[in-house]
């Protein structure tokens, strides 16, 4: 029933996606500050996250957030995969709204 971690392995839910890649928290947080309007190799999103490139690769961690919604990749044949961020999406905006609950939450505590 339960993995490694007391994650469930059938577990589809939202913190599920998160909690199953070790780095989204950190790759979601940089998702957050990039320009939407502008494209990013997996190279820059790795430097602009301070996350391995290998570790994102082995994962799936860009795959993943791709899935549910916070990037969108695109692909030409014979050029580099080159990901945006998807600013209208539902995942998009709740990261957000969790974002700026998080920062607001942590402002009262001080």
């Amino acid at each position: 029933m339960f993995e490694e971690g007391g994650q469930r392995a059938d577990s589809d839910t939202g913190w599920a996606h998160i909690a199953n890649h070790d780095k989204a928290a950190t790759v979601i947080d940089t998702i957050l500050r990039l320009d939407a309007d502008e494209t990013y190799t997996k190279t820059a999103l790795s430097e602009a996250a301070g996350v391995p490139l290998k570790t994102l690769y082995l994962d799936g961690t860009l795959e993943e957030l791709v899935t549910v919604g916070l990037l969108e990749k695109h692909e030409a044949d014979g050029k580099e995969t080159l990901f945006s961020v998807d600013d209208g999406s539902e995942a998009f905006e709740a990261a957000k709204a969790f974002d700026a609950a998080a920062a607001t939450s942590g402002e009262v505590d001080n």
